[in-house]
């Protein structure tokens, strides 16, 4: 009892980091082309500031996650949770492009909470629950993207500064958690057993299974992070949306995927195993991609993106969950954070590719390429990371998470 009640305080703790995390993330994105622009910012350098986040978060998701293996979860978060009240207390006081370059850069070198928040999950669930507690950490993760430009555009009345120190308390209040209500799962001694090395995560990640996922994971990255850069071009273009209209549908979007990933992914993955959950799913979601671009109108676009949010937010935290399920636990954090970091790769690359498919081919075509690469990671996840999976498994003796 003593230990269930540990674990209900940690994913409740967790819960609340990821959200105020996710609701300062939510504050600042939206705001800063109009920051930057009164230090005299051109276009170029507002998209060059989009790029920095992703790009720090390439390298650092898979360094924090591989130090938290090593010296302790609690003690990796409060890096990064204080590496990005660093970064907002920097970009409050920027009074040029360049202060505001390199707050991005601070928050993108040291931005690894999500993986953190994962690999805390993986260390105080058994793989019943797991994806059930992984789901509320994306629940949170995704109500904060839903309300933290609301309350940005709200603050900004009072100047483009004030959004990014309010942010900055909300990390501060995130430190008190981490410091005072969290415990740290990852004992030292467990610790000594994986060296803090590149090499070392290199070879977790060559293991037959977890490579084949990998490529699942990018292929299935590549198509959603695109969906979710490019849709508001492909609404202005194709169904000539205002930016108001534009904001509704996407705050449904994010709503069908709280609501899947908060109350749905438990009772799904109770009933099924998250690999079973993907192979039913994963060609679904290809084909409402599809759907979705030919959309005519606002309804049929409302219609085909519903079922589209559901199911994505099924198959991340199933992949998610399938990572934890798939490595020993002194190896969790660095193997989630490659997982993350590919998400990462993703968002740099998805929104040059797909304003180019809109501009050279049209609209109407965004969803079948992204259909068509979702779809290739299906068949990678079917053909591929599927049997050996299963032979990994028949293989495992207790030492997996």
């Amino acid at each position: 009892m003593e230990g269930e009640l540990q674990k209900r305080k940690v994913i409740t703790t967790l819960f609340f980091i990821v959200l105020a995390d996710m609701l300062g993330f939510g504050l600042i994105i939206p705001l800063l082309p109009y920051y930057v622009k009164q230090f005299g910012a051109s276009d170029l350098m507002i998209g060059l500031l989009a790029m920095v986040y992703p790009l720090g978060q390439v390298f650092a998701a898979p360094l924090i996650g591989r130090f938290s293996d090593k010296v302790g979860r609690k003690k990796a978060l409060l890096l990064s949770v204080g590496g990005t009240f660093l970064s907002l207390i920097t970009l409050g006081l920027a009074r040029s492009v360049l202060v505001v370059l390199i707050s991005r850069l601070i928050d993108g070198l040291t931005g690894g909470n999500i993986t953190v928040a994962q690999s805390y999950i993986g260390d105080f669930t058994d793989e019943k629950s797991r994806a059930k507690s992984l789901g509320l950490i994306g629940a949170a993760f995704g109500l904060g993207f839903i309300l933290g430009p609301a309350l940005g555009g709200f603050l900004s009345r009072w100047g483009f500064s004030v959004p990014a120190f309010f942010a900055a308390g909300l990390s501060f209040v995130n430190l008190l958690n981490i410091i005072f209500l969290l415990p740290d799962s990852k004992p030292v001694q467990d610790s000594k057993r994986v060296p803090f090395t590149f090499e070392e995560l290199k070879k977790t990640i060559s293991m037959p299974h977890l490579g084949s996922l990998v490529f699942v994971k990018l292929f299935y990255s590549l198509g959603f992070t695109m969906f979710e850069s490019s849709f508001s071009l492909f609404a202005m273009k194709k169904l000539n949306l205002p930016l108001s209209t534009t904001s509704y549908v996407l705050a449904y979007v994010g709503l069908v995927i709280v609501f899947t990933q908060g109350f749905l992914v438990g009772k799904v993955t109770k009933k099924y195993s998250e690999d079973n959950v993907i192979k039913a799913l994963i060609f679904i979601a290809s084909l409402f991609l599809l759907l979705y671009s030919l959309s005519a109108n606002v309804f049929t676009l409302l219609l085909f993106l519903g079922p589209l949010a559901m199911t994505s937010a099924l198959i991340g935290v199933s992949l998610s969950s399938l990572v934890t399920k798939s490595v020993q636990r002194e190896k969790l954090g660095g193997t989630l954070g490659v997982f993350n970091s590919v998400d990462s790769l993703m968002r740099i690359i998805s929104p040059v590719l797909g304003a180019a498919i809109i501009q050279y081919l049209g609209p109407s075509l965004l969803g079948v390429f992204e259909g068509l690469v979702v779809s290739i990671s299906g068949l990678i996840f079917y053909l591929v990371f599927v049997p050996k999976y299963s032979l990994f498994i028949s293989k495992s003796s207790g030492g997996v998470v």
